[in-house]
C-alpha cells in the first residue's frame, strides 16, 4: 500500500526516494516531521524546568533572608540576659502592666519581671513622658527596651506571639529581632531605646525616653 508524502499529501509507492508530486525528498520529509512532533514536548519540558528552577530559587531565597536575619541597630548592642528562649508557635502573649521606679536618673525595671511576665509594659515613673514603655527578651536572649507606640494606628499596646510582637490594635506585626515588617505600619513598631543590665534591673537613661519624639 502507499505511503504519503509528509510534505504535501501525495500518494508514494514503496520503495521511492522522492515524492512524484513535490520532489521532495522521503527521508527527509519524515524527519521534519518526527521534528515537529517532538518539538512541542521539548519546549513543554523547558518551561516545566524553568517554573521548577524559579520556585528554587524563590525558596532558598526566602530560606537564607531568615536564616541571616539582622538585629535592628540598636537590639544588636543590647545585653544579652539568657541564651535563647522559645516562644512556641501559636502561644499569644499580652503585655502586663507593672510599675517601675527612677533611681539616679535612670528608669530601673525588674529584670524578673520581664522574665516572668514575657512583656510587660510601664510609664515614666515622673510621668514626664507621657509614652509607656515595653521590655521583652528576644528568642535569642537579647533584652530590648522600647517605646510603647505605633504611630500611625496610635496603638501603645502589643502581644508577643510566636517569634513576632504584633500591635494589638491592628493586624501589624514585626519580628521580634529585627522590627522586619510583614503587615502595614512598617517604620512603626515599637521604637527600641538603648538600656543596661545590672545587679538584675534593666536601666534605662530617663533623658533617652523623655526627649524621644514621635516618628510623624
Amino acid at each position: 500500500m502507499p505511503s504519503q508524502c509528509q510534505q504535501c499529501g501525495a500518494p508514494i509507492n514503496e520503495g521511492a526516494k522522492f515524492c512524484p508530486q513535490c520532489g521532495v525528498s522521503v527521508s527527509v520529509a519524515e524527519t521534519e516531521s518526527v521534528s515537529n512532533t517532538q518539538t512541542p514536548v521539548s519546549k513543554k519540558k523547558w518551561v516545566i524546568a524553568g517554573i521548577l528552577a524559579v520556585v528554587l530559587v524563590g525558596g532558598l531565597s526566602a530560606y537564607f533572608k531568615v536564616l541571616l536575619r539582622q538585629f535592628h541597630p540598636v537590639i544588636e548592642n543590647q545585653p544579652s540576659v539568657v541564651v535563647s528562649i522559645d516562644y512556641g508557635a501559636a502561644q499569644k502573649i499580652p503585655s502586663k502592666l507593672i510599675e517601675v521606679q527612677i533611681n539616679q536618673g535612670s528608669i530601673v525595671v525588674p529584670l524578673n519581671a520581664v522574665l516572668e511576665n514575657k512583656l510587660v509594659r510601664f510609664f515614666d515613673p515622673e510621668h514626664i513622658q507621657s509614652v509607656p514603655m515595653i521590655a521583652y527578651v528576644t528568642p535569642e536572649g537579647k533584652i530590648v527596651t522600647a517605646m510603647s507606640i505605633s504611630e500611625n494606628c496610635r496603638s501603645t499596646d502589643f502581644y508577643l506571639e510566636g517569634h513576632d510582637i504584633h500591635c494589638a490594635a491592628c493586624p501589624s506585626y514585626w519580628n521580634m529581632s529585627s522590627m522586619e515588617a510583614y503587615a502595614c505600619c512598617q517604620k512603626f513598631y515599637p521604637d527600641p531605646i538603648s538600656s543596661s543590665v545590672a545587679n538584675n534591673e534593666i536601666k534605662i537613661d530617663a533623658k533617652l525616653v523623655r526627649g524621644w519624639k514621635s516618628r510623624i
